[in-house]
């Protein structure tokens, strides 16, 4: 009798625990209308020890389910040329395939930070980023920082600088929209990025938005944790705290008005800023200073 409680209990733990397949994260994320945002593989990163690092929930803002991301303390991973483990490093992501630069690309999100998230800052969280590659740099990330929500154009790149898009307090615990467009063009006189969050243009940007080598680049989003050792020295630990965030409504399309309604894409288009909120990023901050957010002209973004 004590040996069939055991093979019972152990065949309800591995279905409590079993891990989401990749095609029901992209059925759930087709049934949304991914348009030109199709997922290509969980990321070859992601540890296959986790314990919960993707999954379909029901929890959702777009349709009836969003896609839901876990990282957890050690669960990392190496290929043959790279560790994670070995670089500061663990992350939860979906990865989408190579495309060219050359055509204008219109992006949608809809991010959930819960309320009692868990921030690694001053460690470096990144929800989206986009790589381009030969050689392998990053273009620009989403972040999660003391600040809130910011966007990054990466050192990688760029001159690094952080954009602050919504600070912590309207950020967890409400669903965030994330539209996203540009050319990817690596010339200054054509190039440009402008972001909207929650339909309000917070990134107006005319420059250069790619590098002369970047003829490809890809998508990839979830939770991407870096520099964790900085996180560990300020607050005096060797482990990091559980981290989630859900994803919906994820899209991509050519035009404004293929990935959303025209009425919208007028009132998007019709915004116009001037100054941006700058985060000062701290590598040592325990917590946001009063002087680490600077209020500076659309000029300063390089």
């Amino acid at each position: 009798m004590r040996i069939f409680i055991i093979l019972i209990f152990l065949l309800i733990s591995s279905n409590t625990f079993a891990k989401t397949k990749f095609s029901e994260v992209r059925k759930a994320l087709k049934e949304d209308g991914y348009g030109k945002a199709i997922p290509e593989k969980f990321h070859h990163l992601n540890s296959p020890k986790a314990t919960n690092p993707v999954s379909v929930s029901d929890f959702s803002i777009i349709g009836n389910k969003s896609i839901r991301f876990e990282s957890n303390n050690g669960e990392c991973w190496q290929e043959p040329k790279w560790s994670d483990c070995e670089n500061d490093r663990e992350r939860t992501e979906l990865y989408y395939k190579k495309k060219p630069w050359k055509k204008n690309r219109w992006y949608r999100f809809y991010i959930y930070l819960p309320k009692d998230y868990n921030s690694i800052a001053p460690a470096k969280m990144s929800l989206i980023q986009w790589k381009r590659h030969k050689p392998s740099k990053v273009l620009v990330m989403f972040q999660h920082t003391h600040a809130g929500l910011t966007f990054n154009r990466n050192g990688d790149s760029f001159k690094d600088s952080h954009v602050v898009l919504k600070p912590n307090e309207e950020l967890l615990g409400n669903w965030t929209e994330i539209i996203f467009n540009t050319n990817w063009h690596p010339k200054s006189d054509k190039g440009y990025m402008k972001v909207w969050i929650d339909g309000n243009l917070k990134v107006d940007f005319k420059g250069a938005s790619n590098t002369k080598k970047g003829k490809e680049l890809s998508l990839r989003y979830g939770l991407y944790s870096s520099f964790m050792s900085r996180f560990k020295t300020v607050f005096d630990t060797q482990t990091m705290p559980q981290r989630v965030i859900f994803f919906d409504g994820v899209k991509e399309e050519t035009s404004c008005e293929k990935l959303i309604d025209s009425d919208k894409c007028q009132k998007l288009m019709s915004q116009s800023i001037n100054k941006y909120d700058f985060y000062l990023y701290g590598k040592y901050d325990k917590k946001l200073k009063i002087n680490s957010i600077m209020k500076l002209s659309s000029n300063s973004l390089k």
